[in-house]
């Protein structure tokens, strides 16, 4: 099923979500080639790449492909968001979304990711900056809340839309739960009643069966696949009902192939490291790839783990 962000249309309204350590130049590519609407960079900041931060470079990568792609950007201070927006090397993402889900210490800390759901009016300062700053559709991915039981999500998803927002992604956990416990998709359901403009919903999307229960669940007019991905890129044409061949082992090595073009190779070994855990997950041989992968130091240390554990 189609999906329209501002002017941009989606092919697909099953997205691949911005994930730290997995989100990258590669995989994004695989997510898209299996038929994902759009796919998302890893968190990128909007004060790094306004101080020309080397590492901001690796994470705003991309390949060629007609598929939409969205830049994550986190940050706090509408200036810089306004700033880092109409920095020329984001000109070839077709959408900025703005990251109000990170629950992580450091991040939150600094007023950036959660923390921003406990100013809604500083959101749509923010919004408006990047909408302005970019002259793109811009987008915000948030939480239920920040703290437990107290759903803030409404309010939050309402300030970015008056701000500008194109769209907005709700993953119903509160950042004191981080990524324990169940989605709660009521929560979705009541953004999806309150705002006009389209809402993603994210959170406990794996198969089949977990993707139309949130559907009825939610209403929401797209969604975002996050460690449901994670290992399976195809599952974007599954989902679909659409017919694909897929050889793990080609795949693999295509991910690599990838990471080669934009990173020192001990770089792409660390980067696979993570993904051969998940291409892994569920074969009675995934805890000895657990365990290899952690003695791996070099690419082609990393190969010979391929050659074992993957043959097709």
């Amino acid at each position: 099923m189609a999906l329209k962000i501002g002017d941009i249309e989606l092919k697909s309204n099953l997205l691949f979500a911005p994930i730290a350590g997995f989100s990258e130049v590669g995989y994004r590519h695989l997510c898209m080639k299996y038929g994902a609407g759009l796919t998302f960079t890893e968190l990128v900041s909007a004060k790094g790449l306004c101080y020309g931060n080397k590492g901001s470079e690796e994470l705003i990568a991309t390949t060629d492909t007609t598929t939409p792609c969205a830049v994550q950007l986190f940050g706090s201070d509408p200036e810089f968001m306004f700033k880092a927006a109409r920095d020329e090397r984001l000109k070839k993402f077709d959408i900025i979304d703005i990251n109000m889900g990170c629950p992580v210490k450091k991040v939150y800390n600094n007023g950036e990711g959660s923390a921003l759901m406990n100013n809604p009016l500083l959101i749509a300062e923010l919004v408006q900056a990047v909408c302005e700053g970019s002259g793109k559709p811009v987008t915000c991915k948030m939480r239920a809340g920040v703290e437990m039981n107290r759903p803030i999500a409404v309010e939050c998803a309402l300030a970015a839309e008056r701000g500008g927002a194109s769209a907005v992604t709700i993953h119903p956990r509160y950042r004191e739960q981080f990524y324990s416990g169940v989605a709660d998709h009521s929560i979705t359901r009541a953004v999806k009643e309150a705002v006009k403009i389209p809402v993603i919903a994210n959170g406990d999307i794996f198969d089949k069966a977990s993707l139309e229960r949130v559907k009825a669940e939610t209403g929401a007019d797209g969604f975002m696949l996050a460690r449901g991905a994670l290992g399976r890129p195809y599952i974007f044409a599954e989902l679909e009902g659409r017919h694909f061949e897929y050889s793990r082992r080609a795949t693999i090595l295509e991910h690599i192939e990838i990471l080669r073009k934009y990173f020192p190779d001990t770089t792409v070994a660390n980067i696979m490291k993570l993904h051969l855990c998940y291409y892994a997950k569920g074969e009675n041989f995934a805890k000895q790839v657990r365990v290899a992968v952690g003695e791996v130091k070099t690419l082609d240390e990393l190969f010979k783990v391929v050659d074992r554990y993957f043959p097709n």
